[in-house]
Formats: C-alpha cells, sequence, structure tokens
C-alpha cells in the first residue's frame, strides 16, 4: 500500500517541477516595460492606449499616465495612440522603462493631405489646397457638415439665409461667383467618390476636409471643377485595442432678432385699418418655444497590423423654430481595411446607409406675420374648431397655412465602395475602386378641404405623392509608382474614371376627395382628374455619363524645387455631338527659400515656399440633354372625335456646338512656418478667366425654331487675395493660446457678354415681387460685378414727400420725381451685393482642464438691398402693418417704393460666431478613457450697422447675391450641451 500510494505521489511531483522548469524558461522570454505618457504641455495622459504591434496586447495609462505592461520576447514596437493625438510607435530596443509624448493629432507641416486621387505631404504642396482636420472644424450643432467649416478656409463663402431651418441645405461658393446657367457650387468628394451628398454623413464621422482652390490642384477632376473641389474624408479604425466613442448633444434654439412692427395699438391709432377684435402677435404665433434637437453617435473602432474596422451608428432629430419644420433621421456608416498576402494586396471600403424623415415649412408665413392686421384672430370665434379666414392678394392666415397641410418628404441616402489594391512593388501599386450612391425620395403633401387653396378654389382637399431616385455609379483604376534617384523624386500617378448619373421619378395627384380622412393614401378617391383631358401624373428619366483618363507627375529636386503637372482628358455626354471630349491640363511649382543658402540658417525660419500655378478646369452643371433636339408635350387636345389627344412639339434650339465652360486659372502663393513651427500660413494671389460662359441667347427664326438658343458665348473673371494665420501664441503647462486668421478679398465680374454671332447687352436680374412691381433689382452686364444693384440714385423728397431722384443717375443734377418723372435713362450703378472681403478669427484657450474658443466671423464692403424697408417701412404701403421704422426713420418719405439706393445700406458686420466651453477632467476608471463635457452658443452678438434682422440671413452666392429676402426664417440663437465618451 505504501509502495502504491508512493508512486501516485510521484507522477504529480514529477509533472510539478516539469511545469515549474517550463514556466521558468517562459517567463525568462517575457519581460515588464513601464513609463509615463504626457502631452506637449508636459501634463500626464489618463486612458492611453499602449498595446504591443501587431497584437492585442495592451493595457491603458492611469490617471497620472503611467503604464506597466507584460511584453513578448519577440516584441519590437510599442504603439501609443489617443483620440485627437497622433499615433506613435516606439522601439523597445530592449529598454523596459519608456516615457512618451504625445502630439496633438494636427494638420501641420508633415502631415499628410489628402488631394485628387491621392494624397501628399503638406509642406510639399504645390498649389492652393487647405485642410482642415477634425479637431479644428467648429462645434455645435449643425444642420450640414459645411457649416462646420464656415470662416475656416479663405476664399471659401458659406452660408444659409435659414439656418434654423433642419430641412434647408448650406450654400458654399469658393472665390467667388463666374458662371450664369451651369452653376456656381462646387465638386464634393467623399472618401474619393466624385459627387457626394454630405447629408449622408454624420459629422462625428468626419475625419477632414480639404478644399481644391485653383485650377493647378482642381483640374484633375476636369469639367466638374471649376467652382473648386471640397475632398472629405471620413474617419477609419486604428489598429491596437478597441475603442469605442460616444458623441451626443443636446440644443435649443431662441429668437435672437425680430421684426420691429407696429403694436396692434399703435396700428389702430396710425388709423391702418379696422379693429377686428383680437390683438394678436402673428410672428409669436408661428414660433415653437420648446423646440429642441438631440443627437446621438457611437462608434466602434479597431484592429491590428492587417486588419482595421471602424462602425458607427447615429440618430439625430430637431424640432425647429417654427410650428411646422422637423427633420429625424438614422444612419449607420461602417469602414475597414484589410491586408492580404503579405501586404500585396489590400482591401478597403465604406458602407453608409441613412434614412430622414422632413417635415417641411412655408417661409412665405413670416413675411405674413409681418404685414398682417395684428387685430385679426388666429381663430374664427363663430367656429371654434376653424382658422379665421382672409381673402385678397397674397393674404392668408399663416398658422392655417401651416397647420391645415401636410408637405413633407422620407429620404434615404447610400453609399458603398469598395477598393482593391496590388502592391506589385515597393514603388508601385494599382488600385481600382468601384461605388454606388443613391439618394430616394418619398415626397408627401396633402392640403386639407379646409385650407386656403382649397376654399379659394372650390375643392375639397388636394393630395399628391412624389418619387425620385438619383444613383450614380462610379469605376475608376489608379496606378502609382515612385522613384528617387540621389537627389531627384519622381512620382507618377494614371487612372481611368467612368461614372454614370441616373434619375427617375413620377409623381401623381388628384382632388375634392369626400373626406380628408385618407389624405395622400387614397389619391383615386378623388374626382378631379376623373373628367376627360385631365391626366394628374408625369414621370420621367435621364441619365449622364462621363468617362476621363488622367495622370500627374510630382518631381522634387533636392527638396528645393517641386513641379507637378496634370492632365485630364475627358468626355461627357450632356455636350454637343461635336464636342464630347475636352482636355484639362495644369502645372504648379514651387521653390523652398528656407533651403537657400541665405535662408538656411536663419533659425527663425522651419519653411518658406514659394508657389506658381496653372490650371484649366470645366463646368457642366446645367441640365441633361440641353444640346440635343427634343420633343415636350404640348397639352392634350380634342380631335374632330371629341378625343382627347397628346400633342408633341419642339422644346429646344439644338446646339451640336454646346460645351463645357472653360476656367483658366492663375495663383502665386506663399507658405511659411516660423519660430519652431509657432506661427505658419500661407498668402495666395490668384486670377481666373471665364470661357464660353452658357446662357440663354435671343436667336433669329428662323433659321431657328425657337426664339431662344442655349450656348456658350459670355466671359467672366475673377480676382482676389487670401491669407491664412496661425500663430501657437502660448504654452505652458497649464495653460496655452493659439489664435487664426483667414481673410480673403475677392471680386467678381462679367467681362463680355456676347461675341460675333449672339449677342446680349445686359441681363436683368432679381424681379422684386408684387404689389408695385417695382422690377429688376440687379443688372448682368459687360465690364460690371456681378451682383450689381441697377435704379436710381436718391435725391431726398420733395415737400409733398415724394421720393425725388438724379436726372440720369448723376449727382448735382436735376432732381425729379421717381415715381412721375424718371425712366429707364436715369437708373444707374448702385453698389454690389457680393462680399468683397470676408474675415474670420478664431481663439482657443485651454488651462487646466477647461478650453474655450472664441470664433469671430465678418464680412465687408458691400451692400444689402432692404426689401423690408421699401415694402413695409413707407407709410405709403396700403392696409398692411408697418415697421416702426415707417413712422420715424422713413417718416419723411410719404410715396410709394422705387429702386433707390436709399433703401441699400451697408452690409459689413462682425459677429462671434460660435463660443464654446468644455471640461475634461482628470479621474480614474478602468473603462472611461477619455470624458469631456461641452457647451456652445452660436450666433452670440453681431456688430452692425444693418436696420434688418441679420446680415446673415441675406444670401451671398451665386449671380444675385445682397437682396433681403421678404420671407425670412427667423434669426436664432442655438445653445448646445454635448458630452464625448471614449471606452
Amino acid at each position: 500500500m505504501k509502495e502504491k500510494h508512493g508512486k501516485r505521489g510521484l507522477l504529480p511531483f514529477l509533472m510539478l517541477v516539469l511545469f515549474s522548469i517550463f514556466a521558468t524558461g517562459a517567463f525568462a522570454q517575457q519581460r515588464t516595460v513601464s513609463g509615463t505618457v504626457t502631452d506637449s504641455r508636459n501634463q500626464p495622459l489618463p486612458g492611453v492606449t499602449v498595446v504591443v504591434k501587431g497584437t492585442t496586447q495592451g493595457t491603458v495609462t492611469n490617471a497620472d499616465g503611467d503604464f506597466s505592461l507584460v511584453v513578448p520576447a519577440n516584441a519590437e514596437v510599442l504603439q501609443f495612440s489617443f483620440v485627437g493625438m497622433t499615433t506613435q510607435e516606439v522601439a523597445l530596443d530592449g529598454r523596459t522603462t519608456i516615457d512618451v509624448t504625445l502630439e496633438d493629432e494636427t494638420i501641420g507641416v508633415d502631415e499628410v493631405v489628402v488631394v485628387g486621387y491621392g494624397s501628399v505631404q503638406r509642406r510639399d504642396l504645390t498649389s492652393a489646397v487647405s485642410s482642415v482636420s477634425e479637431k479644428d472644424l467648429l462645434q455645435g450643432a449643425v444642420n450640414s457638415p459645411l457649416q462646420m467649416l464656415d470662416g475656416k478656409v479663405s476664399g471659401v463663402s458659406i452660408s444659409n439665409p435659414a439656418a434654423a431651418d433642419p430641412n434647408r441645405s448650406t450654400d458654399v461658393q469658393i472665390r467667388g461667383a463666374s458662371s450664369i446657367d451651369a452653376g456656381n457650387g462646387p465638386l464634393i468628394i467623399i472618401d474619393g467618390v466624385p459627387g457626394g451628398n454630405l447629408r449622408n454623413i454624420a459629422q462625428q464621422d468626419i475625419a477632414s476636409m480639404t478644399v481644391l482652390k485653383d485650377g493647378s490642384a482642381a483640374a484633375i477632376y476636369g469639367s466638374r471643377a471649376a467652382n473648386g473641389v471640397i475632398l472629405v474624408e471620413t474617419k477609419r479604425g486604428k489598429s491596437g485595442e478597441v475603442v469605442v466613442t460616444y458623441d451626443s448633444y443636446i440644443d435649443h434654439d431662441v429668437v435672437a432678432n425680430r421684426p420691429d412692427i407696429l403694436s396692434a395699438e399703435t396700428f389702430l391709432e396710425k388709423g391702418i385699418d379696422v379693429d377686428r377684435g383680437a390683438r394678436t402677435d402673428w410672428y409669436d404665433e408661428l414660433l415653437r418655444k420648446d423646440n429642441f434637437g438631440q443627437n446621438h453617435h457611437i462608434s466602434a473602432s479597431g484592429g491590428n497590423e492587417n486588419t482595421v474596422f471602424r462602425i458607427s451608428a447615429n440618430y439625430r432629430e430637431k424640432s425647429a423654430i417654427d410650428i411646422a419644420s422637423e427633420r429625424q433621421e438614422t444612419g449607420i456608416r461602417a469602414s475597414f481595411s484589410q491586408k492580404a498576402l503579405d501586404g500585396f494586396l489590400e482591401l478597403s471600403g465604406n458602407l453608409s446607409y441613412k434614412d430622414a424623415a422632413e417635415e417641411y415649412t412655408n417661409y412665405g408665413v413670416f413675411q405674413q406675420a409681418v404685414k398682417l392686421n395684428p387685430t385679426i384672430p388666429v381663430y374664427d370665434e363663430n367656429d371654434p374648431s376653424g382658422y379665421y379666414r382672409m381673402y385678397g392678394y397674397a393674404t392668408y392666415n399663416p398658422v392655417q397655412e401651416l397647420m391645415e397641410r401636410e408637405n413633407g418628404a422620407d429620404r434615404e441616402y447610400s453609399i458603398i465602395d469598395f477598393n482593391v489594391k496590388f502592391n506589385l512593388l515597393r514603388n508601385l501599386n494599382s488600385e481600382v475602386k468601384l461605388a454606388r450612391q443613391r439618394q430616394h425620395m418619398h415626397g408627401r403633401q396633402y392640403y386639407t378641404s379646409k385650407a386656403k387653396e382649397s376654399v379659394d378654389n372650390m375643392r375639397t382637399g388636394r393630395a399628391r405623392l412624389q418619387s425620385e431616385v438619383w444613383e450614380d455609379y462610379t469605376l475608376e483604376w489608379i496606378g502609382n509608382y515612385s522613384a528617387e534617384f540621389g537627389r531627384n523624386f519622381l512620382k507618377l500617378m494614371g487612372g481611368y474614371s467612368y461614372q454614370e448619373f441616373n434619375n427617375h421619378g413620377f409623381w401623381a395627384e388628384n382632388m375634392d376627395f369626400i373626406s380628408d380622412a385618407f389624405r395622400y393614401n387614397n389619391l383615386s378617391a378623388g374626382e378631379w382628374n376623373r373628367e376627360e383631358g385631365r391626366l394628374g401624373m408625369d414621370s420621367w428619366r435621364s441619365k449622364e455619363k462621363t468617362i476621363a483618363f488622367f495622370g500627374r507627375a510630382n518631381y522634387s529636386y533636392n527638396d528645393l524645387i517641386l513641379l507637378t503637372a496634370s492632365m485630364r482628358y475627358e468626355g461627357n455626354s450632356k455636350f454637343g455631338k461635336d464636342n464630347k471630349w475636352g482636355m484639362f491640363p495644369a502645372a504648379s511649382a514651387a521653390w523652398r527659400l528656407s533651403r537657400m543658402p541665405f535662408l538656411e540658417d536663419v533659425a527663425a525660419v522651419d519653411d518658406l515656399k514659394l508657389r506658381v500655378s496653372y490650371g484649366e478646369t470645366g463646368r457642366s452643371g446645367f441640365g441633361r440633354y440641353a444640346s440635343l433636339a427634343r420633343y415636350t408635350g404640348y397639352g392634350r387636345w380634342q380631335n374632330d372625335e371629341g378625343e382627347w389627344i397628346q400633342v408633341y412639339g419642339p422644346a429646344n434650339n439644338p446646339n451640336p456646338n454646346l460645351r463645357w465652360e472653360k476656367q483658366i486659372s492663375y495663383n502665386l502663393g506663399l507658405d511659411f512656418e516660423l519660430f519652431n513651427n509657432s506661427l505658419s500660413g500661407s498668402v495666395d494671389g490668384f486670377i481666373r478667366q471665364g470661357k464660353d460662359v452658357i446662357s440663354n441667347y435671343d436667336a433669329p427664326v428662323p433659321p431657328y425654331l425657337h426664339d431662344q438658343i442655349f450656348t456658350n458665348v459670355g466671359t467672366t473673371s475673377a480676382r482676389g487675395v487670401e491669407l491664412m494665420v496661425n500663430w501657437n501664441a502660448v504654452r505652458t503647462n497649464n495653460f496655452s493660446y493659439s489664435t487664426s486668421v483667414t481673410a480673403s478679398y475677392i471680386k467678381s465680374k462679367l467681362d463680355k457678354f456676347s461675341n460675333d454671332t449672339f449677342t446680349k447687352g445686359y441681363m436683368e436680374r432679381y424681379w422684386l415681387p408684387s404689389p408695385g412691381n417695382p422690377g429688376p433689382a440687379q443688372r448682368l452686364e459687360d465690364g460690371i460685378e456681378i451682383g450689381s444693384f441697377y435704379g436710381y440714385k436718391y435725391a431726398g423728397v420733395d415737400e409733398e414727400g415724394r421720393i425725388l431722384v438724379w436726372r440720369g443717375g448723376e449727382e448735382g443734377t436735376e432732381k425729379i420725381i421717381a415715381s412721375s418723372e424718371a425712366n429707364d435713362d436715369d437708373k444707374t450703378y448702385l453698389g454690389n451685393g457680393a462680399p468683397r472681403m470676408e474675415l474670420s478669427w478664431g481663439n482657443n484657450f485651454t488651462f487646466g482642464s477647461f478650453d474655450l474658443m472664441l470664433y469671430f466671423r465678418g464680412r465687408f464692403d458691400y451692400e444689402i438691398l432692404n426689401l423690408y424697408q421699401m415694402y413695409y417701412g413707407l407709410v405709403a404701403e396700403p392696409g398692411v402693418n408697418l415697421l416702426t421704422d415707417a413712422y420715424e426713420r422713413n417718416g419723411h418719405i410719404k410715396s410709394g417704393k422705387v429702386i433707390t439706393d436709399y433703401f441699400l445700406e451697408s452690409g459689413d458686420f462682425l459677429k462671434l460666431d460660435n463660443l464654446t466651453l468644455g471640461w475634461t477632467p482628470e479621474f480614474s476608471n478602468q473603462y472611461i478613457k477619455n470624458l469631456r463635457l461641452y457647451g456652445t452658443v452660436k450666433n452670440v452678438f453681431t456688430l452692425t450697422n444693418y436696420s434688418g434682422l441679420d446680415p446673415t440671413t441675406v444670401s451671398i452666392s451665386g449671380l444675385e447675391p445682397g437682396i433681403q429676402s421678404l420671407d425670412v426664417y427667423p434669426i436664432t440663437r442655438n445653445y448646445t450641451l454635448g458630452v464625448q465618451i471614449t471606452f
């Protein structure tokens, strides 16, 4: 028994010895590495991810920035990553103690900037390219990601006359307006896919926005790049531990400024109209006081050296300041990158999907709120369930207008792209991209039987459904080759691009329903379209193709001389049969002055580079099939047998010579980095010349069928200077201050409207609305700035209070009565509605765990035509409520409105546009790596002499800038509270 027992006890003992020997040997091959991670201000960084590169083995730093990690014997590199900071890799080299300082993730001199079909280090740029990273984009609630770029890039004008409307898109214009009918908006490219829709992207998914401003940078995109290009890069995952982020905010709007109109008592005192018994603040009735918005975004990212992923989900809803507008959207986005075959093959892609439910308002209701009799009640006292109904020209109950109808749409957005890259050699690769973008809009309208349009037209309801789909396909192939020969470096890129754009849709409508119960869900129940000859529906389809071959060469000599040349040969199906294809060349060069002997030893100069560039780009934003002979319906007519026959006829004059608008751009720039990179920026001067500008021109009949033809004739030009400066002024352990300034001065004009074949003396623009029919407010003419106001020069009033103007438009001549004696010969150019100068000034402070951002923005040297003063600021306007200015500032005028410079006001303003205060507390938590709480106020205050509501509500883009509309959506101040958590 004892012997047997001894044998049984020996086996576990031997196993224990063997295990101990093995374990001792194994652990002898491992070691512990520890250290501290700090930021550039020498402050400890808690929550930094520390991993052994190529594995998932890692840890995070504690509240003091310290870490300790057991690493295997074969470990070579540790990787340190933290949100908002540049990932750093450190070689172990047998060390057991490693201290690391992480730098803020900024677009610095050595950072990579995305350009067309590739990327380049910022210091090697040879053209006018500006990039803004995620951390420098504006914070707070936005309706479009473009709002986060407002003022951040010189020469880029971003505006939204109804910024508080969650369904209103943002207007953007780069280096002025140059086109009449081919579009003035830039080409948007999302993750390399041209023609992207930023409504598809959540603001938290954007990593950077890069603007290609000059022709040299943009020419690689050919016939769509004359208005500039905006490249949007979305966030990607990083190798290492999985990082989860939650980014959320709530926001609320309050009215910042409202029209100063007469009270009900003053209205009656002035005898404008009779007392209807109520005391109604119409403007207030249209406001939703409890409007709120919320935005929730969560993402997860991570991977290793071969596989990287990121996936995110977003939910946003917004109830607007008006009682009708709403928006609710939900979206998901995923990206991945996979290396295979020892790095020979790389697969990557993006998937994005978003659906949005939109409810629309009518901006015209706010015009009604200004002019309506304030003694009219909202509801009919004889019918408590119904609204007070109004009759007369352009007069209606604005609350009824919004409440007794439904007007909205459901939209779906999606982008899918897949990329296959072959790394054939160390310096040679080839990549294929396949992408599809799609948007589906399902519009819905229903006006009840009690709506004003139903009552006025003796109908019982109107229903309409509309479905429209935009679907684009992209196939692109590019190849890259690089080589280094001593001091010479060469990089070549060539490729092919095919894009197909499809649009199709239909609508159906009916009226006269027996009940409002079905709304738009039972169109066949309406009686209106049962009558012969009425159709009540329509459908359409269109297609456009673009095919291009392109290439680019980058050459540098000794980091002293940098040269870039590109060419795009492109065809587009919209152009005339004799002009389908075109060539778009570009060239640029840079001279690094800081490498010259006379500057190389100057300690204050880190980098100084002179740039010059030339590029030809195109513009093709006109309608499809404009060059072809088209037929269109001329209605349904009865034949001799009483049958209804659809009749068709020629729709236009075909133009086989129609081609893209050509723009030739010249740019001279200087980039600088001074004082140990604490002061940096650029200065650019440019000239843009537009040729073959498209518009409708008078055509002789015969030989043409119609008296108008769509053709290339005009020329335009723009000149300007741009400045961007960044200064890291103070950086200590507990306090830092940095400031940035962007400024631009730009003038655009129409050089020539005519050629030897087609002539046009001028073009009238922006016809002012009734009543009164004052006529056009602006004129386009040879040699005149785009956006120029045209009218009479104010010369005071006579003893009867009638407006006087100067004869011939020259001050000091005879004063004549505008309403009875003046004619077109007495008109002249009065001013310009496009701001020549734009300025922004950002200020960023950090003190301890707090950060503060003050962002100012301004526009200068332009005028605004204040239609509020023209239409509701004169006592001669009959039967409507008026501004208090009618009896004060304008009290000396007793006659009606005419277009004079009296109603032109300086639009100059400077406003504190964004104030953000953030707090990043320091605490120790095994789950939460980083936490930031912030609050943002937008539209804090405005300094201006403009008497209107807010100069920023006036559109300054396109061909008709600087006109204050009568349909002004409420000007709001937005408050946002947000939280950003990294797990």
